[in-house]
């Protein structure tokens, strides 16, 4: 079962990971072993130079690697030394490819919320759109998910935040964390009042409908 929307490590069950590959990252062992896969655009890496070549890639890797079910993580950084007006094109392009191949798009959002909900009405995006790591306060959440939003939590969040999200918008993620995402999903559980297998049962359900239905990879 898919359990961890976004990491940039393996576990001893691939199964349970999707994980974050950019371009630089195609002759790692991670991405050899990983079972799923969501290729990366992000804002770090941008260039004028490399933009061509991190999008030829992307597109070659969604027309060819049956294992890649998600696209992200991209989105807008504006504590990131990359021209803002770079990594809005690299966005744009970036939603196209999702809403080209029916994938989702998983979001790395900094001090732009206003810009990324802009944005998806602006775009008219059909394809659900993740924040990942979200750390905002509860009216923050409130305001993603008036929008159509996903929320992705990891190891540090806001308690008020997690309990507020409905169990059909929840998702849980390990990122770069020294964690396992049964440690996330027992933690959560406790905040929610819910039991973990409870919660992992609600995980499971968003991660089949949101990644996997359109492959017949479904897991109960």
């Amino acid at each position: 079962m898919l359990l961890d929307i976004h990491s940039h490590q393996l576990t001893d069950h691939p199964e349970h990971v999707l994980l974050n590959c950019g371009m630089q990252d195609c002759h790692t062992p991670e991405f050899q072993q990983a079972r799923y896969l969501s290729v990366s655009l992000h804002p770090w890496y941008l260039t004028e130079e490399n933009l061509p070549g991190q999008l030829e890639w992307m597109a070659e890797m969604l027309a060819a690697d049956s294992r890649v079910i998600a696209l992200g993580e991209a989105g807008l950084d504006k504590c990131c030394p990359v021209s803002y007006e770079l990594q809005r094109t690299a966005f744009l392009e970036t939603v196209r490819l999702s809403e080209q191949y029916q994938l989702p798009l998983i979001l790395h959002i900094v001090k732009t919320s206003n810009e990324i909900i802009a944005l998806r009405h602006e775009t008219s995006a059909s394809q659900p759109w993740i924040i990942h790591g979200f750390r905002g306060k509860k009216e923050l959440a409130a305001s993603y998910l008036r929008h159509g939003f996903y929320l992705s939590f990891g190891e540090k969040y806001q308690p008020q935040a997690l309990v507020s999200t409905p169990s059909d918008r929840l998702l849980l993620e390990t990122d770069t964390a020294p964690v396992s995402v049964l440690q996330l999903a027992e933690k959560a559980a406790s905040l929610r009042g819910i039991s973990g297998r409870e919660l992992l049962h609600e995980i499971t359900e968003n991660t089949n409908r949101l990644f996997l239905a359109a492959k017949n990879w479904l897991f109960r």
